[in-house]
């Protein structure tokens, strides 16, 4: 059981598939914060139901809280064999592996204060409950202490082991004023937000303030700042907890604590003559080369997965219902490298497959009434129970709220961070929206049903029936509207686009009046996802719709959110220079803005290009059987101009007019 699917825990999670895959045993990778169905008692469940015969806990924490969860977690997992990833003394009779930290960390302060001229440290550390925040912190302040330096109030501070609290923190220490040449943080995700901090302030690393972090993970290896850290060799870790599981299972004895050897690695982030990593040899070129090399594979890899699951998300965003869901799945699973999956709806403890990709004997997709119901602690049918006891599938508990939710089970070839973060996400916000529309459907029906009945008993009660056909239409017409709006933004979604470009079209092909269309996207939108997360991303997405839609002239217009970061705006009976000038309105409103990037240099703020086309009768580029799609893909073409021109600007294309308005076919696509 992790807390969630990071560098950390996959570099251990592959250190146990080696081990258990070749003693004949399979692996479950229970997500934590995910995983309280109810009373918070999923792992109690899961063992009284045969579905898990021995346990691994890493430092796993409470989501809401950020306190220790290792205590709780073994009471639960009482009557099977466990073992610690950490050393816990509060759970005395529980094996523990863990890495030597303190020797580790004192290899880090030797390299940042010794004959480096720091002296002035800070430390970044985890939680006070949490036995390796407490280890780190104490060995570096016993280092210093040995140098005859000390740390002041407000030298340590505590953040919650990820980047975004660290970064918060370091800017409070920055912005009161304590002086600071070099950071150590307790692990590589708040190292990296330390750095954040210092560059969001002006501070260049190393030069100015040398920082290391500690878990050596690929995040840190390949920031744009390599990142010095201490390797815990966290794979041999994963190896030791999965024999000492064996050996308990088989019924021996074992240690009550194994520690492992931990080494320093040395990079930019600490050193300035240094752009890869030392690892205590002298690097020649060859080595920087391939390292190089393989930091650039690293990049095109991330990059490619990133395409393939936002890829992934707009496909899931415009699934109206479960079998939507479940046929956008089988087609964008195998591009994200899973070869096996498992989509369960679970329901007052009962369980219904849902979808089921790459189990062996069976079909992929749609399960129908497979096993229709079962109690949700076996995780999945009898049928498939065998896939179970098979390689390692993470198992994700996804609450979509009013007392369902969903577990999501899935195997990949090497597991990666981001589509561990990602794909729940998206399952979980396309499964939700599901069912608030099936809420809402089911609503109106029974509401018609009422009217019904009512109408057949209480004839002389014409004002009931009167308000509850109202009641009916408004429900109707909410209906209506969320199946036009996108739920993030609060703009009109695709098919509330299709529906004004065709409102348009057709006032266009009666009236003769131009029509003026604009496509709109964030310029370098991945790189703010990547350095801000998800959530950040969804906040500028929020903050930018407002802007375009504050930008246009009445209710006519219509805003909509075209897909990811793109947007298009309607502009009905607008010509050419009308459609300039709102879209000149669009930039300055996002300029004023001034929403911050932190994917880009310090100070950068988000920008977006537009392209603008119009159709109007007479004059411009004539073409028969001109269609609406054709000023689409024209504003599309002008978009994409923008971009190449160097970002952050409008490009209007030649006004377009139609021999035959409204006619359809034999169109020219750009």
């Amino acid at each position: 059981m992790i807390n969630r699917v990071e560098d950390y825990s996959l570099r251990v999670i592959d250190g146990l598939r080696e081990v258990l895959g070749a003693g004949g045993a399979s692996l479950l990778v229970l997500i934590h914060p995910s995983a309280g169905p109810g009373d918070g008692r999923w792992l109690q469940r899961l063992v009284a139901a045969g579905t898990v015969d021995a346990v691994v806990l890493s430092a796993v924490t409470e989501p809401a809280t950020g306190a220790s969860a290792v205590q709780g977690l073994v009471e639960q997992a009482r009557g099977v064999p466990v073992v610690s990833l950490c050393a816990q003394p509060t759970v005395p009779e529980v094996p523990s592996v863990c890495a030597d930290g303190a020797a580790g960390v004192h290899s880090v302060a030797a390299h940042l204060l010794d004959g480096t001229g720091r002296v002035h440290p800070l430390v970044v550390s985890g939680p006070a409950d949490n036995a390796d925040a407490l280890e780190r912190e104490t060995a570096f302040a016993e280092a210093v202490a040995q140098r005859g330096l000390e740390l002041p109030p407000g030298s340590l501070v505590r953040a919650g082991f990820d980047r975004d609290s660290a970064y918060r923190r370091t800017l409070e220490v920055l912005e009161a004023g304590l002086p600071v040449d070099a950071v150590f943080a307790a692990n590589d995700e708040m190292a990296l937000g330390v750095m954040d901090a210092l560059a969001a302030r002006g501070f260049r690393v190393p030069e100015d303030v040398t920082v290391a972090g500690f878990d050596d993970t690929v995040a840190g290896s390949t920031a744009p700042i390599p990142l010095t850290s201490v390797d815990q060799q966290l794979e041999a870790q994963g190896r030791r907890a999965a024999h000492l599981v064996l050996a308990l299972l088989a019924g021996e004895q074992v240690p009550a604590g194994t520690r492992t050897a931990c080494g320093l690695v040395v990079r930019a982030s600490s050193s300035a003559s240094l752009d890869a990593v030392v690892r205590d040899e002298e690097v020649d070129g060859r080595a920087r080369d391939a390292a190089l090399s393989a930091s650039l594979h690293h990049a095109r890899t991330e990059l490619l997965l990133t395409q393939q699951l936002l890829g992934t998300s707009r496909a899931l965003a415009n699934a109206l219902t479960e079998g939507d869901v479940v046929g956008e799945l089988g087609a964008w699973l195998p591009r994200l490298a899973v070869r096996r999956a498992f989509l369960v709806r679970v329901r007052a403890g009962s369980a219904h497959l849902l979808g089921s990709w790459g189990a062996t004997g069976t079909s992929a997709g749609p399960v129908g009434l497979l096993d229709d119901s079962y109690p949700a602690a076996r995780l999945l049918p009898s049928a498939l129970q065998d896939e179970l006891s098979r390689g390692a599938l993470v198992v994700r508990h996804l609450e979509l709220g009013a007392g369902e939710a969903a577990v999501l089970l899935y195997e990949q070839a090497q597991f990666d961070r981001h589509t561990g973060e990602a794909l729940p996400q998206d399952v979980a916000r396309a499964l939700t929206a599901v069912r608030r529309t099936r809420e809402s459907t089911d609503h109106a029906a029974e509401l018609e049903r009422l009217v019904a009945e009512r109408t057949a008993q209480l004839q002389a009660e014409v004002g009931d029936r009167r308000a509850a056909q109202e009641e009916l239409s408004r429900v109707n017409a909410g209906l209506q509207r969320a199946l036009l709006t996108d739920g993030l933004t609060g703009l009109a979604n695709r098919p509330g686009l299709d529906a004004a470009l065709a409102d348009a079209w057709r006032e266009h092909a009666r009236s003769g009046a131009p029509l003026s269309v604009l496509v709109c996207d964030i310029d370098h939108f991945k790189a703010y996802n990547d350095a801000a997360g998800h959530l950040a991303g969804d906040r500028c997405l929020r903050e930018v719709a407002a802007a375009l839609a504050s930008s246009v002239r009445g209710p006519h217009d219509t805003v909509a959110r075209y897909g990811g970061e793109e947007f298009s705006i309607v502009l009905p009976a607008t010509g050419p220079d009308v459609a300039r000038r709102v879209a000149d309105r669009v930039m300055e409103r996002i300029r004023g803005a001034a929403l911050p990037h932190p994917g880009l240099r310090t100070g950068a703020v988000v920008s977006i290009s537009i392209g603008v086309a119009s159709v109007v009768r007479g004059g411009g580029d004539v073409r028969d059987g001109l269609d609406v799609v054709d000023v689409l893909h024209a504003a599309d073409a002008a978009l994409y101009r923008a971009k190449a021109l160097g970002r952050a600007r409008v490009e209007v294309a030649a006004p377009l007019s139609a021999c035959r308005a409204g006619a359809g076919g034999g169109a020219q696509r750009s």
